[in-house]
């Protein structure tokens, strides 16, 4: 142990003078605590332990190599442990999601963004949400049956969801893609809950963007009636519909929230005489209005924005909804019969989209 400790003393004094010496054997042996054994050495060990020779009396005896070290005695007992036993080689892991190229673009755009933008979150998380096979025939069904509609089908078509807006980031996504190079990030804040959160509900149409109303509390069904009275119903009826159908204009989408599918709001519906878009669960996919509302909040929470007030964050998340958000509706549009086809081609499970 005393001239173990003086080697090493030895060594560290050449590396910080920054003398260049060839080391000696001791010193070599220093980082090669476990040498590979040759086959010459292998035989060796197996012909002086079938003379009953300790582990560290069959090292003593090993030919030196040419170096003038041996085998420690921890190496023959660790080759005796192990003879006759199949070597296993761990996995290196699983295969890459992303290609090396895509993965530089990531890095890039999170130098650029701290809290990474939803979009990005989500190509690196690679999460999925679970589809069962009763939802994943309803899908299919969904998408078979109208894959084929023409776009002037999809123009009278409204999309509708809520979205959730949190002061230190994007509400969702709690893991990010980290950086290995670039500037330092600036220190940003992590409080509980987000440090408090809004609540928005809002709709999109070939014709535009309906008036985003911000929910206070959750929203229920009796909250939901109310928002279809006072927001849809005036919005909706002044764009310019089809008029081969006037007592259906147009026809509305909505996910299976509670407040959504409750009785008192489908009868509301069957009042009015609003037509529904079939419902589909676990098909977030096959809503445009999500990817628009995703567009938002990258927008709002640019380059790792933060606030620290909801009268801060407020006003930029209406003037997102009504400067960003319409460059964005027609190309959703567009895309739906590519997302049909693309869950038809999946087989009704989820899509890239």
């Amino acid at each position: 142990m005393k001239g173990f400790k003086t080697c090493e003393r030895r060594l560290t004094h050449l590396l910080h003078s920054g003398i260049r010496s060839r080391p000696s054997p001791a010193t070599a042996s220093i980082g090669n605590m476990a040498p590979r054994l040759s086959d010459f050495e292998k035989g060796q060990i197996d012909a002086l332990h079938r003379l009953c020779l300790t582990p560290q009396a069959i090292a003593a005896r090993l030919r030196p190599r040419p170096d003038k070290t041996r085998p420690s005695y921890k190496t023959v007992e660790r080759f005796l442990k192990n003879r006759g036993k199949k070597r296993v080689f761990k996995k290196p892991g699983p295969a890459r999601t992303i290609s090396p190229k895509l993965e530089r673009r990531l890095i890039r755009h999170v130098i650029t963004d701290r809290l990474t933008s939803p979009e990005v979150r989500i190509i690196a998380q690679r999460r999925k949400f679970f589809i069962s096979e009763k939802n994943r025939v309803k899908r299919l069904a969904f998408a078979r049956e109208y894959v084929h509609k023409p776009l002037s089908f999809w123009k009278n078509v409204i999309f509708s969801d809520e979205k959730i807006f949190r002061l230190d980031g994007p509400h969702g996504y709690n893991k990010t893609y980290q950086r290995t190079r670039g500037p330092e990030p600036a220190p940003t804040m992590r409080r509980h809950s987000g440090g408090g959160s809004a609540m928005f509900w809002g709709a999109m149409s070939w014709y535009g963007l309906s008036t985003l109303h911000r929910v206070q509390g959750s929203l229920n069904a009796e909250r939901y009636r109310q928002v279809m009275l006072n927001v849809i119903m005036p919005w909706a009826l002044e764009l310019p519909w089809r008029l081969d159908q006037p007592d259906c204009p147009f026809i509305f989408q909505q996910d299976n929230a509670p407040g959504h599918a409750a009785l008192s709001t489908r009868e509301l519906f069957d009042t009015v005489g609003i037509a529904l878009l079939d419902r589909l669960a676990r098909s977030p996919d096959l809503n445009p209005v999500e990817n628009l509302w995703a567009i938002v909040s990258r927008r709002v929470h640019w380059q790792g924005r933060q606030f620290m007030r909801l009268d801060d964050m407020l006003p930029v998340i209406y003037d997102c909804w009504r400067t960003e958000a319409p460059k964005y509706v027609e190309a959703l549009f567009e895309s739906m019969p590519r997302r049909l086809q693309a869950c038809i081609d999946a087989g009704g499970r989820q899509t890239k989209y």
